[in-house]
């Protein structure tokens, strides 16, 4: 749902002649969607901090994807204790990127 609300670089950039297509994190790459929310080494830091965070907590480790981190789409044998904060933790994260 993040998607229609979110505008990233590269398409600001169609839309105002003005503005640069480059990712305001990294300022390298072209700033697709994709780029901006996963592909990004700066986001990619960010999102290896949140798991390392999420391991701390539950002992439980995260594969570093998109479905899992963008989507919140948790897989493997969770308690309903460990995904209720897996998912809140995840949903924070992706407010805090946003921003």
């Amino acid at each position: 749902m993040f998607y229609r609300w979110y505008l990233a670089p590269a398409r600001l950039a169609k839309m105002y002649a003005t503005l640069k297509p480059e990712c305001w994190k990294c300022k390298y790459k072209k700033g697709t969607f994709f780029h901006m929310w996963w592909q990004c080494a700066e986001v990619k830091k960010y999102w290896k901090k949140i798991q390392r965070w999420i391991f701390e907590m539950t002992k439980y480790k995260l594969k570093l994807e998109p479905e899992t981190f963008l989507l919140g789409m948790t897989k493997g044998n969770l308690s309903r204790e460990k995904r209720y904060l897996i998912v809140h933790i995840l949903t924070a994260a992706r407010i805090t990127l946003a921003q």
